[in-house]
């Protein structure tokens, strides 16, 4: 089973995420488990600056995106976990069949770049899941991508907020849970669950 997680950059912050996020990747095994990093306080300066002194709305995106290779860096190292950032290691990682004892971490440049279309996996060359490069994409649609990209077993959204059962992502999208582009990917997904980590 090949099982995309992301962490929210909201959780960067806390003392115990290493001892949380272990216990939960305990309670739920997987072949292959995939990590995205969100970009937290790190994103929301950006987003400060670009409410300041507008910019052109795709360079501030992909401004965003680079900085999710910092996060991405600190959490690997933060769990001494492997990690993903360029093609050479991506190539390794999939290309070979191999089970992956521990989680690996995935900088989104690897497969989500500006100056290049995004390295389809299955070579199937769909442009479907193409992402709106401004603020309406966060890393909840970036881990969708991926996901749909590697044909993931399950995609999940570990959140800092509670996540009410009875919500839709249209509706977690309606209320700021989730970011606007996430609940049409995530319909074409097969199986995706958004949950507060504890």
């Amino acid at each position: 089973m090949r099982r995309i997680v992301k962490i929210g950059g909201s959780m960067l912050l806390r003392t115990d995420l290493t001892k949380a996020v272990n216990q939960w990747l305990a309670a739920h095994p997987a072949d292959q488990t995939l990590i995205i990093v969100g970009g937290g306080k790190l994103i929301d300066a950006v987003r400060e600056l670009d409410q300041l002194h507008p910019l052109n709305q795709q360079q501030v995106h992909w401004t965003c995106v680079d900085l999710l290779t910092t996060t991405a860096h600190f959490v690997a190292q933060m769990f001494g976990w492997p990690l993903i950032t360029n093609p050479s290691q991506w190539k390794a990682a999939f290309e070979t069949p191999t089970i992956q004892c521990l989680p690996t971490v995935i900088a989104p440049e690897v497969f989500y770049h500006q100056r290049s279309a995004p390295l389809q996996h299955d070579k199937s060359g769909d442009t479907r899941h193409k992402l709106p490069d401004d603020w309406r994409t966060t890393t909840d649609s970036i881990a969708g991508l991926l996901s749909a990209i590697l044909d993931a077993d399950e995609l999940v959204l570990l959140k800092s907020c509670p996540i009410p059962a009875t919500m839709s992502p249209t509706q977690l999208a309606e209320v700021g849970i989730v970011d606007p582009v996430f609940p049409a990917l995530a319909a074409q997904l097969a199986q995706v669950r958004i949950e507060q980590l504890l």
